[in-house]
């Protein structure tokens, strides 16, 4: 689907907003649920089954409600998503030990696979041919961004007013976004895919995409990524408070700076996706990330975290828009929900796992290994996909080359 005019923007501009009050919502927490967690006696191991409960969770139904927004329609499962999403922001205000939380973080999964699968799909879908990278670029623009303010106002909210404010606060994001999907947002139905399936069935079902060296690439280099992420992310907030002695606010800043460095150059990057090599800008950004995580243990302040985070959001911004050019192509291929969600699945399974490797590493042998492992993690992930990825031309203006049989003799 690619409407020209105002009902285009206007759906696109919905998606961008759902996307950041999504991300802010998320982003409030993130500087605070490790510690919110220890203020309740989690060890290191429960703050990474925390963290990796909505990751997980949640990669098990993105397929599933990928598929299904491919031939029941998008908006619904958006607006469950976000009312979902509403809720469980409220639940947060009420937990008092670590497995509340942890099983809100998994109920919170179920809502998420709701919202960012299908609302990249949907951008998916509205994508101009030959455009794909500035589409999705400017949808991410809305999610880093959200990810880039949430961490901040998160930890000011929770240093000035308590920790039970920034939860409010996201479940009132999550109901502004509501209405404006109910106002603005047309439905969406593909003209392409008619499914009537069990979800386990849209499960086996996507992973016969796996044929496709092209599909392994773009999984393996997202999954790499999303590794290193979990590992980061799931640590950092700890690191930086009990290693250098940071604030929350202090330690939401050094979030923010990442995300708002991603998406500054999400939709400039994702037009450079569109005319030049979207193979090689995916997996050189990639590499980035690695960098800055091998580098983190000599970190000995506020300035040098700050520094390495920019390096992470310069490596998101460069490597996001043209690895989700590559799978909007391959979703004209095999379904679009069904391709997003795939790639969604898979990173969240490589977030889930990398969070609970960190949470284990933290415990056995300190942080300073587990971000090292992030490293070694991450660029395994992107030598594999460099492999799988050789069949892919990544040529200017979209156009590629699948090879996959002379690849496989």
């Amino acid at each position: 689907m690619s409407d020209d005019g105002s009902d285009y923007h206007k759906s696109l501009i919905v998606l961008v907003i759902a996307m950041f009050s999504m991300a802010t919502g998320v982003g409030f927490i993130v500087p605070l649920l490790p510690v919110y967690a220890e203020t309740m006696g989690a060890s290191g191991v429960w703050i990474g089954l925390i963290f990796a409960a909505n990751p997980f969770f949640r990669a098990m139904l993105m397929v599933v409600f990928g598929s299904l927004s491919d031939s029941k329609g998008k908006k619904n499962i958006i607006l469950g998503g976000l009312l979902g999403y509403m809720i469980v922001a409220l639940g947060f205000v009420v937990a008092t030990l670590p497995i509340h939380l942890f099983l809100l973080r998994m109920v919170q999964g179920l809502f998420s696979a709701m919202i960012s699968p299908v609302a990249r799909a949907y951008a998916g879908e509205l994508s101009p041919a030959n455009a794909e990278g500035k589409v999705m670029g400017t949808l991410n623009t809305g999610f880093f961004a959200g990810f880039a303010g949430g961490p901040i106002m998160g930890g000011l909210l929770a240093d000035s007013f308590g920790f039970n404010v920034p939860f409010y606060a996201m479940a009132i994001l999550s109901g502004v976004s509501i209405l404006l999907v109910v106002i603005w947002l047309p439905e969406q139905k593909s003209q392409t895919l008619s499914v009537d399936q069990r979800p386990v069935e849209m499960i086996i079902d996507s992973l016969r995409l796996f044929r496709s060296d092209t599909v392994k690439g773009i999984v393996s280099l997202r999954s790499a990524v999303g590794m290193g992420h979990g590992i980061f992310s799931s640590l950092l907030p700890l690191f930086a408070q009990l290693a250098l002695g940071l604030s929350s606010a202090q330690v939401g800043a050094i979030v923010t700076i990442r995300s708002l460095t991603g998406a500054v150059l999400q939709r400039k990057c994702g037009e450079f996706a569109d005319r030049y090599n979207r193979k090689w800008l995916a997996l050189a950004g990639s590499l980035l990330a690695p960098v800055a995580f091998l580098l983190v243990p000599l970190a000995r302040g506020q300035g040098h975290m700050m520094i390495l985070s920019v390096i992470i959001g310069v490596g998101f911004g460069i490597s996001v828009p043209a690895s989700e050019a590559i799978a909007v192509e391959q979703g004209r291929k095999y379904g679009m929900g069904k391709m997003i969600g795939l790639v969604e699945m898979t990173r969240s399974f490589a977030m889930a796992i990398g969070s609970i490797a960190g949470g284990i590493a933290l415990d056995s042998l300190g942080t300073d290994y587990a971000f090292v492992a992030a490293a070694g993690l991450s660029v395994s992930g992107v030598f594999i996909a460099m492999w799988f990825l050789r069949v892919y031309t990544g040529t200017p203006a979209g156009a590629f080359v699948e090879q996959d049989q002379a690849a496989n003799g």
